[in-house]
């Protein structure tokens, strides 16, 4: 092949899987298209989920009649933020308003002694299979496995064993009822790849989708993805762990992909930062702001953005930012 046709090849492969490893990222295809930060709204000054003496992570909601039920993970403020590894465990909060504020409810699962699950409970992730309630959740790194319910209340019913090796698990239920999971996994490397996982149903087998390679273009990393369907595929929200993508190391970066085996960046810019805009016109700028959850309507359009937020003073809390009914239009 002639050189010049080679370079022509070799560029044509690297625009069309996002570049080479180790490069900064590339440009979105449609640097013009409408990221999620451009239907946020100011956040209720009073609502989200907030508990005296807490810290609250990794929240998640469902519907069910007019209430809204939030699942959250929940360890004692007085072991700080590195706490989650020992005390972390699962709460339901509740609200009939989708912003809240929610109100704490009952504790859901705690770690147990002599089973996969018995250093924490963490990561939790409520979603509806058919008929049944599934809470998904992490012990360990790269243990991850789930509780079923007849009732969004339980009694719940836990597995014997983790059911996929990854964290951070965000979960697609199709119309079908087959699983589409989309999380994190530290490599030899140390590099956070962005995995996948399927499966026929809630119950397995999960299957490793493309080996475990990590689908995020240019091998940049990940941490706590948040997943929805709209525009005709998979749209993910995630907090960019070095800020390979978006320059912000943890700021959030938005992805999408038609097939859920090639993720490309939508926009550089940054969907969320540390500081929250609020309804009085205040704002607040946090030391750390993570694990997003988007919430859609039943057209599919993302209507909220939670967010785990660690102010410089107090435990974290889980705050809502409304969001402009936003469909991706790249």
């Amino acid at each position: 092949m002639k050189p010049q046709l080679w370079l022509v090849a070799a560029l044509s492969l690297q625009l069309a899987f996002g570049g080479f490893a180790g490069e900064a990222p590339p440009t979105p295809a449609k640097p013009e298209a409408r990221s999620l930060k451009d239907c946020l709204l100011p956040a209720p000054k009073h609502g989200g989920f907030a508990m005296e003496d807490y810290i609250l992570w990794c929240a998640s909601v469902i519907k069910v009649g007019d209430t809204y039920h939030m699942f959250a993970s929940r360890w004692p403020a007085q072991y700080g933020l590195g706490g989650w590894s020992k005390y972390s465990e699962c709460v339901r909060a509740t609200s009939t308003n989708l912003y809240g504020p929610y109100t704490f409810q009952e504790v859901v699962l705690q770690k147990r002694t002599n089973n996969w699950d018995n250093s924490r409970v963490h990561n939790v992730k409520i979603v509806k299979a058919g008929d049944k309630f599934v809470l998904y959740y992490i012990n360990s790194a790269n243990q991850t496995g789930y509780a079923v319910a007849d009732a969004v209340t339980g009694p719940w019913t836990r597995l014997d064993e983790p059911a996929m090796k990854v964290s951070n698990p965000a979960i697609f239920v199709k119309p079908d009822l087959s699983i589409y999971v989309f999380g994190r996994l530290k490599d030899s490397h140390e590099v956070n790849r962005g995995i996948a996982f399927t499966a026929p149903s809630y119950a397995g087998p999960y299957s490793v989708v493309a080996n475990g390679d990590n689908l995020l273009a240019n091998n940049c990393e990940l941490e706590d993805p948040t997943i929805w369907w709209a525009n005709n595929q998979y749209n993910l929200l995630l907090n960019d762990w070095k800020g390979k993508a978006t320059g912000m190391s943890k700021g959030g970066a938005q992805y999408f992909s038609k097939d859920g085996l090639h993720f490309q960046l939508l926009s550089r810019e940054p969907v969320f930062t540390k500081t929250v805009p609020y309804d009085d016109g205040t704002s607040e700028t946090f030391s750390r702001r993570e694990r997003p959850f988007i919430y859609t309507n039943e057209k599919g359009e993302a209507i909220a953005l939670f967010t785990a937020c660690l102010p410089k003073a107090g435990p974290a809390r889980v705050v809502v930012q409304p969001v402009k009914n936003y469909t991706p239009q790249n």
